[in-house]
């Protein structure tokens, strides 16, 4: 990885994702970039109650001044080792920080799962959530609980059902390299013996021959509570979830199942799109 971003709104837990793409970015050797988006309201001040900017450039001088001492605070604490850059955008959240990290080439973009509301952010969702059905860059979302620790151990979850996007499964086994761990490939399927999925369980088991790694299946439907217990119960640094694409109108009415994971787990989690 040559770019590793983090996309804060400022707050603390979206600052303390910062600290680990900072963590992060040193072992990988990569530099850090720092982005944050800011939405411009032109209404009258006195509208909104307490202070408020008058103009997207006071928005913006805000932003920079937040993002430089967050950077300063990163080089104070972990060393100068890692290049820092510091990014404004004006606009919506999702896409301008996508919009950022296709102009800035980013290898991959982390968020906190959730910003300043984390228990509304379980039962709602969150704009880290959202962004899993709308990126197309590797993302990695951290839960503000979490410290920084090697990736060693990954669960790696899979679905039987639907044929792996070769490109999609390069991306993924190139992570497990750069991070020279090893993969524990998880399975849900409410009929495991079938010989159709056994099948496309050796095909996996193909795919994976060039890094260490385990496969199992699990008999159930219930994806998110069988990964999340199995993640735990093999002590994994990192939960790997390949998204699938779904039409506009599931999207609104459904959570995929990464996006499930993504509203409630505590382990750190890959969205490899």
């Amino acid at each position: 990885m040559k770019t590793i971003a983090v996309a804060t709104d400022l707050t603390p837990n979206g600052n303390r994702a910062a600290h680990f793409a900072l963590q992060l970015a040193h072992t990988q050797r990569a530099s850090l970039l720092l982005i944050n988006v800011f939405h411009f309201w032109p209404l009258n001040p006195a509208e909104t109650g307490g202070d408020f900017p008058l103009s997207a450039q006071a928005m913006h001088d805000d932003s920079q001044r937040a993002l430089k001492h967050l950077a300063r605070e990163l080089h104070g604490r972990y060393g100068n080792e890692v290049t820092i850059r510091c990014l404004t955008r004006q606009g919506h959240p999702i896409p301008a920080i996508l919009e950022a990290a296709q102009d800035e080439h980013v290898d991959l973009l982390i968020m906190s799962t959730v910003g300043s509301a984390p228990q509304s952010a379980q039962i709602m969702g969150s704009v880290a959530s959202d962004m899993v059905t709308k990126t197309h860059v590797p993302l990695l979302l951290v839960p503000p609980s979490t410290d920084y620790a090697a990736i060693n151990n990954v669960v790696l979850g899979i679905d039987l059902d639907l044929a792996p996007n070769a490109v999609v499964f390069d991306t993924t086994l190139h992570f497990a390299r750069q991070f020279g761990c090893a993969i524990n490939v998880l399975c849900v399927h409410d009929n495991p013996a079938d010989t159709a999925v056994q099948h496309r369980a050796e095909h996996i088991r193909h795919l994976m021959a060039t890094v260490p790694h385990t496969l199992t299946i699990l008999p159930g439907s219930k994806v998110y509570d069988l990964l999340l217990t199995f993640a735990h119960r093999n002590k994994a640094d990192l939960i790997i979830m390949l998204p699938q694409a779904h039409n506009w109108l599931r999207q609104i009415f459904v959570d995929g199942e990464t996006q499930r994971m993504a509203r409630l787990t505590d382990i750190p989690l890959l969205a490899i799109v």
